[in-house]
């Protein structure tokens, strides 16, 4: 993977659709696709990623086809259902259900 400029602060609704996007996946994804998914460029991508890897949210794995696919650890899990969570109860108030 490149180095990429450490990401800060992520958008929060950036951060959501490459997680979201693993969780309706539910398998090892390859890095364009998820890219792509996202909706980010290149660049913005490898931010994101290297930002979820420091914080055990996903995982690389090798694959025989020898493309590195992106999977969704368990913490990587519960971080998306309490941002889910949080973006409706705070952003879009509604209340969980």
């Amino acid at each position: 993977m490149v180095d990429a400029l450490p990401l800060e602060r992520p958008d929060l609704y950036v951060l959501a659709r490459h997680l979201e996007r693993l969780w309706r996946e539910n398998e090892p994804m390859l890095k364009t696709r998820l890219q792509v998914a996202a909706n980010v460029n290149y660049d913005v991508f490898n931010r994101y990623l290297s930002w979820m890897l420091d914080r055990n949210l996903v995982a690389l794995e090798d694959s025989e086809d020898g493309h590195e696919r992106v999977v969704l650890t368990a913490k990587g899990r519960e971080a998306y259902l309490k941002l889910v969570q949080w973006i409706n109860e705070v952003i879009k108030e509604e209340l969980p259900k």
